[in-house]
């Protein structure tokens, strides 16, 4: 008997001895980081992993990551994401050198416990989901609709993005029904006149007929030390006619240094259900209008419009403090006349600070692209005309960049373009 229990207990310290020592092994991936464009700080980074078989089977959330740079002892978070089905990880680069190829080792181990650190999300059910870092409001999606009076009705007519300061106490974009254009709503994107079936509608305003963008549900949401990442379906409707185009829109939010509010990627599918759909907005004697009543747009909090002297509360003082500036990527850009700009930034005061915004349209996104960058209150975005035949989605994407600062050097903001659109590409070596 006493044999047999020696044996045993050979053999379980054997397997003890093999399971840790695979665990161990299995849980170091090594990847190395092509050479940056140009020169910048906490770049988003990913590569395409195969999760090892202890966290096959586990939720990403439990699942704890530290990289670390070869031959450094200072260790950063990563985060693993689902992305159809295969798992992507995920982090911050503390530093990118332009020319510089990096080798880092990541090490995976599961989570012990779940805090109030990194991203989370908190939802309202029925009107808005906050996005929280470190406790803190960055964001919120308000997706509530209500139809019980044309008030309402007006006001929950369009899924929008607002934005906090960097305190996340105080909104930095517009939602007052009550505004100067109260149809500009944070960030969101829509056009005034779309053709279907021989009619017009308008998802912009929401001016003619009964339509609206409505929100039909999540489809899923992700959160950690680094990023988080939220999508939704919605409907562009008109109570008559039915869904028009069916909407899948998704945002990730990515972890930034001060003075850095948020940096976002607004990614969207936008599919024609039952025809052709034409974005257009304008055309003939208003076509020059067009820019401003279509795409993408950010529309900074009403306060900075009291700058404009078509505000009522327009002063000289006020004016001065709240001034809207925009920027290009070169001098001498009209918006106006230049297409397919790469980017437009604009900066504003706002409460005695200094906001900025960069607003990047992807080179993939439609051609040509015109910016609407020119108004004193400050909503700028990107316009482009399109048709949608179904079973040919369209898809945009565009990054913004928000920060409690003056306008940066346009260096600074050309360089974020670059690493954004051309990041430096990950290579697992070994795990």
């Amino acid at each position: 008997m006493k044999s047999k229990l020696k044996s045993f207990a050979v053999v379980l310290a054997i397997v003890v001895w093999l399971v840790c020592g695979v665990t161990t092994a299995d849980t170091e991936i090594r990847l190395s980081v092509s050479a940056a464009a140009v020169d910048l700080i906490d770049v988003p980074v990913h590569a395409a992993i195969k999760l090892p078989e202890q966290f096959a089977n586990m939720p990403v959330e439990q699942i704890a990551v530290v990289l670390k740079q070869q031959n450094s002892d200072v260790s950063v978070p990563g985060q693993i994401v689902m992305e159809d089905g295969k798992a992507q990880l995920w982090w911050l680069l503390p530093c990118a050198k332009k020319d510089v190829v990096t080798t880092w080792v990541a090490k995976l181990s599961r989570r012990q416990e779940t805090g109030s650190e990194g991203f989370t999300w908190k939802d309202t059910l029925a009107d808005h989901l906050d996005l929280l870092l470190d406790g803190r409001r960055v964001m919120q999606y308000m997706y509530a609709r209500d139809t019980s009076t044309p008030e309402r009705a007006f006001e929950t007519s369009k899924p929008f993005y607002n934005f906090f300061d960097a305190d996340g106490q105080n909104l930095i974009t517009n939602c007052d029904p009550n505004s100067l254009y109260p149809h500009h709503r944070g960030l969101f994107i829509g056009w005034s006149r779309i053709e279907f079936g021989g009619k017009e509608y308008d998802f912009w305003g929401m001016t003619r007929g009964n339509t609206a963008q409505v929100h039909q549900r999540f489809l899923r949401q992700a959160a950690g030390p680094v990023l988080a990442k939220s999508s939704a379906l919605i409907h562009w409707d008109d109570s008559n006619d039915g869904t028009i185009i069916t909407e899948q829109r998704q945002v990730t939010v990515f972890r930034q240094p001060a003075p850095a509010i948020a940096l976002v990627e607004f990614k969207t599918q936008l599919k024609a259900v039952g025809g052709d759909v034409f974005l257009i907005s304008n055309k003939g004697e208003d076509a020059h209008k067009a820019p401003e009543h279509g795409g993408t747009h950010y529309r900074p909090h009403n306060d900075t419009a009291t700058g404009s002297k078509r505000s009522a509360t327009y002063t000289d003082k006020v004016a001065e403090e709240n001034k809207v500036r925009y920027l290009f990527h070169k001098d001498g850009i009209d918006p106006l006349k230049d297409k397919d700009l790469p980017w437009v930034a604009m900066s504003h005061g706002l409460n005695n600070r200094h906001y900025s915004v960069l607003h990047i349209n992807h080179p993939g996104n439609p051609s040509p692209t015109v910016y609407s960058a020119y108004r004193d209150y400050g909503r700028f975005g990107a316009y482009f005309e399109k048709k949608i035949q179904p079973g040919r989605p369209l898809t945009l994407r565009y990054y913004v960049w928000i920060a409690e600062s003056k306008m940066p050097a346009r260096g600074e903001l050309a360089a974020m373009y670059q690493t954004l659109i051309n990041p430096p590409a990950v290579k697992v070596l070994t795990q």
